[in-house]
């Protein structure tokens, strides 16, 4: 695919995905989505990628569906499309095959770097990427009631995961808008800086996340994590011990302590 509503580069390690209609605010596509999917799924597949980011171009990271798309569907001239999705592979993706479901189900991590407005399909967007990082520009926010809309995107079930039932009813509710410190206030997102210290602080985080950090245990720590926000504490325990036993074995393991033990950086290979 010829990449249009988004570009997609790689480059020491890491995969940078940006939406890219600034004209637009990075107004929300189907192509939008057809481009997302497949450079995570390149992302995905390839070994010399150890993390990926999401970013908007211009002022916004993406400030909800295309509007004139919204326009032809309330006045009738189009049927609501559904996205294409692969079959299940995960409990994950089995009980959540919305849009970005699948982002939950990934073996790496993936950092959102929010730049300005990040709305409606957007703020869901954000709400699957792994860890979110704002600039001081950023707005964020279900702007769904004021559409004439409900909550969309599987929102209902990981906003109150991410920031509490109490803070996930009063944006869920309201559909107000947020600037980035309350969002850090409410645990949203993890870090709030400077307008010109995004890209910055994401590829900094993506670079440590990809050359410091085991391959191999980050897919087991993200498997886990929200795998077991469907099961019990006796689960989470045996799943654990059943990956401890693999890491024991692998190269990485052997790698980091033999790195620790030399005060180098460690060459993961995620074996």
């Amino acid at each position: 695919m010829d990449f249009k509503d988004t570009t997609y580069q790689k480059s020491e390690r890491i995969a940078t995905i940006t939406y890219n209609r600034p004209e637009k605010m990075n107004a929300w596509t189907p192509r939008m989505f057809e481009e997302l999917r497949q450079a995570i799924d390149d992302a995905e597949n390839d070994l010399d990628i150890g993390a990926i980011i999401i970013t908007g171009a211009g002022r916004a990271y993406c400030s909800g569906a295309d509007m004139g798309g919204l326009n032809r569907l309330a006045q009738g001239a189009e049927q609501p499309a559904t996205a294409g999705q692969s079959a299940p592979q995960t409990q994950i993706e089995a009980d959540g095959m919305g849009r970005f479901a699948f982002m939950l189900s990934l073996k790496k991590p993936i950092v959102a770097a929010i730049n300005g407005p990040a709305v409606g399909m957007g703020f869901a967007n954000a709400l699957y990427c792994d860890i979110r990082i704002a600039s001081e520009r950023a707005r964020m926010g279900l702007i769904f009631p004021r559409r004439g809309l409900a909550i969309e995107f599987g929102s209902s079930w990981l906003l109150p995961r991410i920031v509490g039932l109490a803070n996930a009813v009063d944006l869920a509710l309201t559909g107000r808008l947020i600037d980035g410190q309350e969002a850090l206030r409410m645990g949203l997102v993890s870090r709030v800086v400077a307008d010109g210290e995004l890209m910055p602080a994401a590829r900094a985080l993506a670079a440590d996340l990809a050359t410091q950090c085991s391959p191999l245990g980050i897919s087991y720590v993200k498997r886990f994590l929200y795998q077991h926000l469907y099961t019990d504490l006796a689960t989470a325990l045996r799943d654990e011990g059943e990956s401890a036993g693999v890491m024991l074995r692998s190269q990485d393991f052997k790698e980091g302590v033999k790195a620790f033990l030399e005060k180098r950086a460690p060459k993961f290979t995620g074996k």
